[in-house]
């Protein structure tokens, strides 16, 4: 090689490094458990176990990497589907795919057909773990390009500086936003679970095992209610960013948390046991909506499938 190909070749390699390093300390980062001791809006908190990632999500340019394969002769299902088993995940980031059945046509969540003449495969550019980083993309990218060499397929994937720098602002506007609230119910004694489980009940609360519970189905979960670790006191924390009318959401969970109260001949809290004043769930409820209309803002309807994944 000539002095200035090594030259090019040291240049490139310098590059590479800074984008690896730089991603690597995006991937390594740790979200802090913020201290629970106010009412108000909190960072995300270590909650519950949620419900896993939806399926039948088509790729978002607002929240997705989205790349493209298409065949000049339509391409088997079939044959697609099996390259594509047990492909839903790229390191932290989960998957979705978009099937075009015919040229020009919209993307479809599921095939229509037994043959496509493209697929989009979109790659989530952050979770609450952090941003997309250059190892995720370069999996992802190696992946679909076996997939387009089996398949006989063109590929088109966006470019990785363009795709890393998308991820980080995403990941600093999704921060910027994300909130989870937590009310508790004290009670001057030990709460048993029989005790709970009664209280439960009458407020209408769905079990989800271990002495959980939660308003609403599994999916359109509303707010979800566990033992606190005094053991005389229940917590009940809502979602922002996943519930849908979140504004709405924190009412009806003043609402349960009062009657929770009213059963177990209880004081409604924080989490520090500082009873609630009425002026306090004003102010509360204020900065959900607060936080609703900011996430409407940035193109994320909370709730929404949408939402669901990126606040993982």
């Amino acid at each position: 090689m000539t002095e200035l190909q090594w030259t090019i070749v040291a240049g490139a390699t310098i590059v590479l490094l800074g984008v690896l390093l730089a991603n690597f300390r995006d991937w390594s980062r740790v979200k802090k458990k913020v201290a629970r001791s106010s009412p108000a809006i909190e960072e995300p908190l270590l909650a519950p176990p949620v419900e896993r990632i939806i399926e039948g999500v088509l790729p978002s340019e607002v929240c997705e990497a989205i790349a493209i394969l298409e065949w000049q002769l339509p391409a088997s299902v079939a044959r697609l589907q099996q390259e594509l088993r047990g492909w839903r995940h790229v390191g932290s980031k989960p998957l979705s795919f978009g099937w075009v059945n015919r040229p020009g046509e919209a993307a479809q969540a599921q095939p229509q057909s037994r043959e496509i003449f493209a697929l989009q495969v979109g790659l989530l550019l952050a979770t609450r773990s952090g941003p997309l980083h250059a190892m995720e993309y370069s999996e992802w990218q190696e992946q679909l390009g076996r997939i387009a060499g089996v398949l006989g397929a063109r590929l088109t994937v966006p470019a990785m500086s363009d795709v890393l720098t998308k991820a980080r602002q995403l990941d600093q506007r999704c921060a910027e936003v994300d909130a989870q609230l937590t009310l508790a119910v004290t009670s001057a004694e030990i709460l048993s679970a029989a005790r709970i489980a009664s209280a439960a009940s009458a407020a209408g609360l769905e079990s989800r095992g271990e002495a959980r519970f939660a308003k609403g189905p599994l999916h359109q979960q509303r707010f979800s209610v566990f033992p606190g670790e005094s053991g005389s006191s229940l917590i009940l924390l809502l979602d922002v960013p996943r519930t849908l009318a979140p504004t709405e959401a924190f009412r009806e969970m003043m609402a349960t948390a009062e009657l929770l109260a009213s059963v177990l001949d209880a004081e409604v809290t924080d989490e520090a046991g500082h009873r609630l004043s009425e002026q306090n769930f004003e102010g509360i409820a204020a900065q959900v909506a607060d936080k609703e209309q900011r996430l409407l803002s940035i193109g994320i309807t909370p709730g929404t499938p949408m939402a669901q994944r990126l606040f993982l």
